[in-house]
Order: structure tokens, then sequence, then C-alpha cells
């Protein structure tokens, strides 16, 4: 079965009345926001994001967690603020994306909120850097409650890893896809879903055939292949400019290949909460300069359909160029 059909019919298992019909009221909103250029919201996200902690084991040469480079506050979230998210959103919310910055595995309390996730019939996403899947480890994950993995694995050997995932440990990684895919068969599940995913730098670029072998023959679903985000350091990009997110001007400044319009699909749809509880305005907003309002204080309406949430989707709607982070973005 490929995943993405895995990945549908879990979705369908769990999508309520109530839910589809905020998926669609989500569509419109947001069609007829951009088409009369002001914002219309009356529903609420599909899909949110959760950051268990800030922590990282790795240090990641682009990373703002791996190069200690966060301005905001830095902790682990509490399983009531988990809690408190999940009963507050789930009524119409049902994709839950378990990972922002940090490795969420090393929150000692993981399990217990993939499986409260689960529970309340939400699809539950992680990404990883793979370096605590151990037998432990994979045999509570494949217990049907999380869905989907992701582990990064960002070249086909321990030299070209170690080019961008600094203090990591390519046969770790891999041992630990290998024992976690044995389970999978042991336990007769399909699930999670796993996923690896490659970010293309210039060291790695050539190997595509390689790595998907590779993931193939160590049992993975799929792969993905993404462009990388830089903050600093531009040697990194791939030599080939189509597996690039930015085109070199003038030899000295680096810009979006893609063309920066006046949309955003993720702040009608997407909502993002960091360790705190906190609510930032999306996923590329690393260090909360956008903070909307707290999860402890507010209801969900209140944070999402609010004015300050609303100012900052007028100002995607009419100017987004004026906001910082999305110089960054794909979108």
């Amino acid at each position: 079965m490929s995943s993405s059909l895995l990945e549908f019919i879990q979705i369908i298992k769990i999508l309520t009345f109530k839910r589809f019909l905020n998926l669609l009221l989500i569509v419109f909103n947001y069609f007829f926001s951009r088409v009369l250029h002001r914002v219309f919201i009356n529903s609420f996200p599909f899909s949110i994001t959760i950051e268990p902690t800030t922590a990282c084991n790795l240090k990641c040469v682009e990373c703002p967690t791996g190069i200690n480079s966060l301005t905001r506050e830095k902790g682990e979230m509490d399983f009531n603020t988990f809690k408190l998210i999940i009963d507050k959103t789930k009524k119409y919310s049902f994709y839950l994306n378990l990972y922002f910055q940090g490795e969420p595995f090393l929150n000692k309390e993981i399990v217990q909120m993939i499986n409260y996730a689960a529970k309340n019939k939400f699809f539950v996403c992680i990404a990883t850097n793979g370096h605590f899947i151990n037998a432990t480890t994979a045999n509570e994950i494949t217990n049907n409650n999380l869905h989907k993995l992701i582990v990064s694995l960002d070249g086909i050997s321990e030299q070209t890893y170690l080019k961008y995932r600094h203090n990591g440990n390519f046969t770790t990684v891999t041992e630990g896809i290998k024992l976690l895919a044995d389970t999978k068969k042991r336990k007769k599940t399909k699930l999670p879903e796993l996923t690896i995913q490659m970010l293309i730098n210039k060291y790695n670029e050539n190997d595509f055939e390689k790595i998907k072998s590779f993931s193939r023959s160590i049992g993975a679903n799929s792969i993905k292949f993404k462009s990388m985000q830089i903050y600093n350091n531009y040697d990194l990009l791939p030599l080939n400019s189509k597996y690039s997110r930015y085109k070199n001007v003038n030899n000295k400044n680096f810009t979006l290949q893609k063309k920066i319009r006046n949309k955003c699909f993720r702040v009608w749809s997407n909502a993002v909460f960091i360790f705190n509880g906190n609510l930032v305005t999306c996923c590329f907003d690393k260090n909360a300069e956008n903070t909307i309002g707290s999860i402890h204080k507010e209801n969900i309406k209140e944070l999402w359909q609010g004015k300050i949430f609303n100012d900052y989707r007028n100002v995607i709607l009419k100017d987004r160029k004026k906001n910082q982070i999305c110089r960054n973005c794909t979108e």
C-alpha cells in the first residue's frame, strides 16, 4: 500500500462530520479572503503543530536549535499543557504535527502525548532525527497510535550525513529504522508509516537513487526530498539550482527562487503551539516573534479568530514581504 493511500485511509477513519464541514469552511474562507483581499475566518484549524521541547541532541549547522540561535525562552512542554491544547482543538482539528523545534523524543512524556492524541482521534505525525529509536521506543510507537514517523537522514554514508547532522551517528539512525521496520513486521502492523526525509545539500545531491534504494531496503514506506532552509551558510546549497530554495544575486545576495505572493494557506489552516502553550503565527516563526496569545488564558476561537491573528493575516494578503519570516518560506 502506498504511503499516501495509507495516510488517506487513516484520516478518513477519524474525519467526523464537524471536522469535514470545518475543512470545507477553511477552503471557502481562504478562497474569499484571497479574492476579496480581506480576512474571512469563521473556521478553525484542521491541523495543529505542538512543540514537545526545544532541546536537541544534535548541532545541525543551519538549525536555530542546533546552533543555539533561538532568542526565545527554551523549555519542555508538560503533559497538562498538551492535554489542554488537544481538548480545546479536538472538535474541529484532526491532524497533529507533534514536533517543531527540538527533538520530540527527548520529552519524557512523548509516548503519553501520542496516546492521548490518538485517543481523541487525531492523526499523529512526528519528525525525528532518529537517534532514540531503540527496542523500547519501537515497541511503544507500533501500537497503532502513531500514524506517521518522519526520520531525517541527510546522507547515504556517515561522512556525507555528518556534513549537516553534527554530533549525529549514521549507524545509530539506520539501525533504529531497521529495528522499527522489523518490529512492525513482527507485530503485523502498517503503522507508523515510515518516511525518510533528506535535506538536499551539495554533499548529497547526487545520491538520490542510492538513498531511494537504501530507504526501500531498510523498510521505509516513502522518501521525501526537501530543499534546505538557510540562515547563514549558503555554501551548503546544492550546486544544481533546481534543488535549491534560493537563487544567487550578484554572487553576494541570495533570495528565494519562488516569488513571494500575498497568500498563505497555513495561517488559515494550521495552528502552531510552542512548548509553553503560546500560539504563534506559523511554523517559520522559530523565535515566536509573532505570539498571538496563550492556550492557558484564551480559548481557540479567541486565539484563532481574534484581532491579533487577523491583523497578521491582513498583512499576508496585502504585502506578505513585510514579514521577515515569509522571506524564507516556499509556501
